[in-house]
Parts: C-alpha cells; sequence; structure tokens
C-alpha cells in the first residue's frame, strides 16, 4: 500500500495505531522491495543497523512503511515515537524552548524514534542542532531511529554535513514511482475494501488515463463508486469517463 491521506499532525502517536499500516497491507513493487524487505528487518532484535532512511516522491508509501514498523515493533512492547517534520521544527526552532524540553524528555524514555517528512529540517539550524544531538543520544542507548524524506539525504542543500553523515550512518533506501502491474494491484485492492466491482477493462483504462500517486487514484476510485451508487449503475469504462471528465 501507499501513503494514505496525510494524517493528523499529532506530534505523538499512540503505538499500535491504525491497523491499515501495517507490513501484510502493503503492496509491494519491483521499486519498494528493498525498502520493505528493510523495514522488515529493521523490526527485528538481530538488525544490523540502527537508523533507516527512506526516500522518494511523495504517495510511494514512505509514510505507511514507517508506520509500519512502529506497528511491529509496538507489538514486540517497544516504546515508539513518531514525529511529522513540521511538527519536530515547531517543537525545536528558536522560540519554543519550552517545548524542545518537552519533546527531549519524552524522547529519553523510547525505543525507537520515526521522523517523518525529516526534509522539513533543511535550513533550519537550530532543529538540526537539536536532532544531532538526538541521534547521538538514542544510539549511544543502542536505541533504533527511522526517517522518511522526498530526497536522498546526500542532496538536502541546506542541512549541516555534519547530519547528514548521521543521516547515512545506516542504511538509505529509496522508494521508486510504481509500476503498471502494481497499480493495477493498488486499483483493484482499493475497489475491494469498499466493495466495488471493477471490470478489468475499466481498470486497464485508468492504467492509461490518471496520475500514479496514491491520493489520485484513491479519489478516482471513490469518485466512481459515488457515481454508480447515486446512478445505480454497474462500473463501465463511459460511466468512468463522464465521472472523472477523463477523454
Amino acid at each position: 500500500m501507499l501513503d494514505k491521506d496525510p494524517l493528523p499532525r499529532q506530534l505523538i502517536l499512540d503505538f499500535p495505531t491504525q491497523s491499515e499500516y501495517s507490513f501484510s497491507n502493503f503492496i509491494v513493487s519491483d521499486g519498494s522491495k528493498i525498502a520493505f524487505d528493510a523495514a522488515r528487518q529493521f523490526c527485528s532484535d538481530s538488525s544490523p543497523f540502527n537508523t533507516l532512511y527512506f526516500f522518494g516522491s511523495k504517495n510511494l508509501g514512505k509514510t505507511h512503511l514507517l508506520l509500519s514498523i512502529g506497528n511491529q515493533s509496538a507489538s514486540m512492547n517497544k516504546k515508539v515515537l513518531y514525529v511529522h517534520g513540521s511538527d519536530f521544527v515547531k517543537k525545536t526552532d528558536e522560540s519554543s524552548n519550552g517545548s524542545s524540553r518537552e519533546l527531549l524528555s519524552i524522547l529519553s524514555n523510547i525505543d525507537l524514534f520515526l521522523l517523518d517528512a525529516v526534509d522539513y529540517i533543511d535550513g533550519k539550524r537550530t532543529s538540526q542542532e537539536t536532532l544531532y544531538l538526538i541521534i547521538n543520544s538514542l544510539i549511544e542507548k543502542e536505541k533504533k531511529i527511522a526517517f522518511a524524506g522526498n530526497f536522498n539525504p546526500a542532496k538536502l542543500k541546506n542541512t549541516e554535513n555534519y547530519l547528514i553523515s548521521r543521516f547515512q550512518w545506516g542504511m538509505s533506501t529509496e522508494l521508486k514511482p510504481i509500476d503498471d502491474k502494481t497499480t493495477a494491484k493498488i486499483i483493484a485492492k482499493l475497489a475491494k475494501d469498499i466493495r466495488l466491482v471493477l471490470p478489468e477493462k475499466v481498470i486497464v483504462y485508468l492504467l492509461t488515463r490518471m496520475p500514479r500517486d496514491f491520493i489520485s487514484i484513491k479519489h478516482a476510485i471513490t469518485s466512481i463508486n459515488q457515481a454508480s451508487y447515486i446512478q445505480k449503475k454497474k462500473v463501465t469504462v463511459p460511466l468512468v469517463k463522464e465521472t472523472l471528465n477523463l477523454p
């Protein structure tokens, strides 16, 4: 499965969190297999690395993998903290000393730190310094950290070299755009989840007409389902064309 609609911007997510964020619910493509395998291995006590960095374009599954790691680790009685990059910056910028101390206090008692959308810290010096200290502290305690961002850490132009080196300590892996076969599986699964019958002809049509990111696919399936229900018609290519305003 790919990234779902943006999560509510909670600083802390209780784990286990939403059950749909699991390894069993992730549709693996050729472009995500290495990242998927790395994520599962990362949860093991025998993992050879303590840090893991996912990168790739939006809506390819980075958040799903982060939360799957969190859910799996929680099932092993690990204390897990998830923070979105925008919240991390808010809590650690120069004007939020109180919030920063609160965050550091929470982090001192966890086994696994998940930082999503890490790109938000690019150009934020105070946040970078704080993250550097957090990484060093957790690694010193033999804890684990997983990051997710849109860019290869080596290409973060406004991030200090000392922090980039920490991002590259463990394993970095890219999630690449999904192929036709995987996209078809995602379309079929989303339809099945809401009990919508999609003929093979419609799936093939959608593959040639719509963007490949998860949000666009989900919106299309939801719209088709609503149109089919309201018009009391089976899903056909003409119905899909009219509903989605496609050629």
